[in-house]
């Protein structure tokens, strides 16, 4: 059971988040963490100079500060090696069928390779600086095994110390310790390939320098191997400073305003009928974890960066809402409350609705002002999203994407009416496809061609003769059972829709809400999406047209659904 999971204060919790910004806040500061991680090293090695040559004498000053930073940021490498370790076995530990647990997993799995990553910087310099600050300089590599030999004798008792050390971290995080070594050797030949050209360069100027000036070009290698070190140490951190910036993972889809040969990004789609092409969807799109306000997220991001990631089909569900006494909060109107708990009951189990309640009373989240349509999936007072500002930024990406075909799938409390009036008000009546009953669907590039290639599919309600197209989405679509708990659950049987609808819509995600991210990998991963794609599709005898996830950003969605359409 769901509900079993969810942690019995998440009364007290919901509360606590009050202004419904948490999933930003979260967001914002895991990078911010993570450009620290990146930074902190940096800025460590440079207090680690200034205490060093405050330390070393007169004489020979630099060259001793240097040896300090050296040391000391071996020091401190190994040291993060040992508390990651530490960190990251207590963190397996944890129960992730729990939330609290899931959530401390996910965020570590996030953050952790930073900090790996910054103790194999930190330890390859000090190697580095320790060195090339010997008054004998670098060792001859083929004197290594004659060196290691003889510290083996001198250091033994820190040999010893160092292997318990190593080993005992191989066993308990042996891929975190793995990479970190990985790094280190990498990090040491990117810097000894920087400090040897750096070098030969400073050289070759002093040379020629010197020999203008007395005809001599025999130059001491003291300073150059100093602004050698200085300048490759430099420009290995700030490179790895900068390289924290966050980046997607996923492609965006150009502004196409001069392709006129693809459809939906392929040239191969245009001469299909659009009930013969297979598009990735997302499930309960407007609940974004990037976006303010959705407790229970099942996408990462909002709509239009789905748009750009290449998403085309987007289940959303309309609620009429009204803004509360608390900013930022917005609260089902009465008429509609009754279905948003029965909603939330459903699908959230018992629990959920007795906190979503006495959150509400508890903030005193009276509903004030006018009745307006929001996405929310079932009480908005757990995520709301305002539906027209939405449709609007729709409308101009679809204007700078004119070769793209999109569809919304609506389960639909707001009115069709309503519905009809809000895609009028952010310019998307004029980009509707309007579907006759009998008449076969038209091409890819033929609704591109004719300006109509926005699909309005109505779960419970169409537009009647008035709007006829809000299409009546379950005459269009069938699909499959949606309420599955583990994969094992997944069936491909008749669920909803008419038995000779065209369109065939794949759900595919688990309802677990203490384990979304977990379960999306898995189940999204190829071999489990495309394999249940393919038996649905012989079982049916129908191509999944909508293929609809939760986080899509997890697993092949994409690549599944390019090889469904033979791409």
């Amino acid at each position: 059971q769901v509900e079993a999971t969810l942690p019995p204060d998440l009364d007290v919790r919901l509360s606590e988040l009050g202004g419904q910004d948490l999933s930003q806040e979260v967001v914002w500061q895991a990078h911010l963490t993570a450009w620290l991680a990146r930074l902190a090293p940096g800025l460590g090695l440079v207090l680690l100079f200034v205490a060093g040559w405050i330390r070393a004498p007169r004489s020979g000053r630099l060259r001793d500060a240097l040896a300090s930073v050296g040391r000391g940021a071996v020091a401190a490498g190994s040291s993060l090696v040992l508390l990651l370790v530490v960190i990251g076995f207590l963190v397996s530990r944890v129960d992730e069928e729990e939330l609290t647990g899931a959530l401390q997993r996910a965020v570590w799995a996030e953050l952790s390779a930073s900090f790996w990553t910054a103790a194999a910087l930190v330890a390859s310099i000090g190697v580095l600086l320790v060195l090339t600050t010997r008054r004998r300089g670098l060792p001859d590599p083929r004197s290594l095994p004659r060196t290691l030999s003889t510290s083996g004798r001198r250091w033994s008792p820190a040999v010893a110390v160092g292997s318990l050390a190593l080993g005992g971290a191989l066993v308990l995080q042996p891929s975190g310790v793995l990479r970190v070594l990985a790094q280190f050797l990498g990090f040491t030949l990117l810097l000894l390939g920087v400090v040897s050209l750096v070098s030969s360069a400073v050289g070759a100027v002093r040379a020629r320098a010197a020999s203008r000036r007395t005809g001599q070009s025999d130059q001491p290698r003291r300073g150059r191997s100093r602004t050698a070190i200085a300048v490759g140490v430099v420009a290995l951190v700030v490179s790895y400073v900068l390289g924290a910036v966050p980046a997607d993972d996923l492609d965006v889809v150009p502004s196409a305003a001069t392709d006129t040969t693809t459809c939906n990004g392929h040239v191969e789609l245009c001469q299909r009928r659009f009930d013969e092409v297979a598009f990735p969807a997302t499930h309960n799109s407007m609940a974004a974890a990037a976006e303010p306000g959705w407790f229970f997220a099942e996408q990462p991001d909002g709509i239009i960066r789905q748009l750009d990631h290449g998403i085309r089909v987007l289940l959303i569900d309309s609620w009429y809402a009204q803004r509360t006494s608390r900013p930022g909060v917005v609260a089902n109107s009465d008429a509609d409350r009754a279905a948003a708990v029965d909603e939330v009951r459903r699908t959230l189990g018992p629990d959920a609705v007795d906190s979503a309640a006495r959150l509400r009373d508890a903030l005193e989240l009276r509903p004030r002002g006018p009745v307006e349509p929001y996405l929310c999936h079932g009480l908005c007072v757990l995520g709301s999203t305002a539906w027209l500002p939405v449709m609007e930024e729709v409308a101009e990406w679809m204007r700078s994407h004119p070769r793209e075909v999109v569809t919304f799938f609506v389960q639909d409390q707001v009115s069709p009416t309503d519905t009809a009036e809000l895609v009028e008000r952010a310019g998307l009546r004029s980009l509707v496809h309007q579907q006759q009953q009998g008449e076969p669907w038209p091409t890819l590039g033929s609704m591109i061609d004719s300006g109509r290639r926005l699909v309005i599919l109505m779960e419970n309600r169409s537009g009647g003769q008035a709007y006829p197209w809000l299409l009546d989405g379950f005459a269009w679509v069938q699909d499959t059972p949606f309420d599955f708990r583990t994969p094992a659950e997944f069936s491909c049987a008749p669920n909803r829709g008419a038995v000779d609808a065209p369109l065939f819509l794949l759900n595919h995600w688990i309802t677990d809400k203490a384990r979304e991210v977990t379960n999306a990998r898995t189940v999204n991963a190829k071999d489990v999406l495309l394999a249940r794609a393919e038996e649905c599709r012989a079982v049916r005898q129908l191509l999944p047209n909508f293929v609809a996830v939760d986080f899509y950003d997890q697993g092949d969605l994409l690549p599944v659904v390019d090889e469904l359409n033979g791409l």
